[in-house]
């Protein structure tokens, strides 16, 4: 399957990504709420703490500087406020791991579920079509790619959060610091767009070929008497290698892709803080703002690097994510049922029902 990427085919991947993910919280409305409730207290503390560092600069490290002395006052505040906030934030971090985390493997331990009953249910002909590898891979590998971006998801709901509160406090802070930030912050959004549409075919074909691999492998496992019987050892390895390789190929051209953006979508918040230090010693020598709103700011655009990183991890995530859903609804949605018989053998139900043997021999 050679890798094909258009707009429509990403948008699609994105479409069906997003719908996955509103199942996800349909199905564990109450794990999600609390790890949105914590990224939600996690995204404000986040911009609370560069509000409190900016206060403490403001009116405890310059004037300290300035009388050449502090008094122990000020200094227990200055602790009591990033304490405060540092602590209300781990909170958010705690909430917010605890229930990304359950209702993930909760998630997934409900689709192996479903696939296992199913496999049950379904009849030995459709069994037949597949291999074992295949089977196993739906309910191991592809349902834990079903559900591989749950655990950034709440994250990502809260960065959105995080971004409203920091746009607002940029346009309260100074304007001209706050087209900085409208600049930066579009930017790292056009280049997580850019990004997930290079990925999108080369992740779906990657996951594709480990389903294809872990077939191939079972295979192997399965037949292995067969195979030293015919001698077909060298035959199964080659299989094997042709599919390993191809497997390691797709991952180093997605691992390209990779480590063709990250750096770069790493960087913008990092350029946007020496955009903002530049442009806010011009606001600063001319009165517009002061120091302490100067350091909010920077310290600001610090903090959101990482948060913002969330969002293109979900969304680098969706191609698997669909593939992995697609191979496990394939298992879902298949027809067919395992008839029990309904003639009666006679007698009472309570009565041994005897098997015999006669002129059975061994070889």
């Amino acid at each position: 399957m050679p890798v094909q990427g258009s707009k429509a085919t990403h948008s699609a991947v994105i479409r069906r990504g997003l719908r996955l993910l509103a199942r996800s919280v349909r199905e564990e409305p109450r794990m999600y709420s609390v790890a949105l409730a914590g990224s939600t207290i996690y995204a404000l503390m986040t911009v609370a703490s560069a509000y409190a560092l900016g206060w403490v600069t403001q009116h405890t490290i310059l004037p300290a500087f300035a009388q050449h002395h502090t008094s122990a006052g000020s200094l227990w505040i200055a602790a009591a406020l990033i304490i405060g906030v540092s602590l209300v934030k781990c909170v958010g971090v705690v909430m917010r791991r605890i229930g990304a985390g359950v209702m993930q493997y909760r998630l997934m331990g409900t689709y192996r579920r479903r696939i296992t009953r199913q496999y049950l249910d379904l009849p030995l002909s459709w069994h037949q079509d597949w291999t074992t590898g295949a089977l196993l891979s739906n309910a191991n590998s592809d349902v834990e790619a079903m559900w591989s971006n749950i655990a950034p998801f709440p994250l990502a709901c809260g960065v959105i959060i995080m971004l409203v509160t920091t746009a607002a406090l940029l346009v309260t802070t100074d304007w001209v610091l706050a087209i900085v930030g409208f600049v930066i912050f579009p930017l790292v959004g056009i280049l997580t767009y850019v990004y997930g549409r290079a990925v999108a075919p080369r992740a779906m074909r990657a996951q594709e070929l480990r389903g294809a691999v872990s077939s191939v492998a079972h295979d192997s496992f399965d037949g292995a008497l067969v195979v030293k019987t015919l001698g077909r050892e060298a035959d199964e390895t080659e299989r094997f290698r042709e599919r390993s390789l191809e497997l390691r190929d797709g991952l180093v051209r997605l691992g390209r892709v990779r480590g063709l953006f990250d750096p770069a979508i790493e960087a913008l918040p990092n350029l946007g803080v020496l955009a903002a230090l530049l442009v806010g010693s011009y606001r600063l020598q001319s009165g517009a703002i002061n120091t302490g709103e100067l350091v909010r700011v920077a310290y600001l655009f610090t903090l959101l690097a990482l948060p913002i990183r969330a969002i293109g991890y979900v969304f680098a995530e969706m191609p698997r994510s669909v593939v992995g859903a697609e191979r496990v609804y394939r298992v879902l949605e298949a027809q067919g049922s395992m008839p029990y018989g309904e003639v009666s053998l006679g007698g009472s139900s309570d009565s041994a029902v005897g098997v015999a043997l006669r002129e059975v021999g061994y070889a």
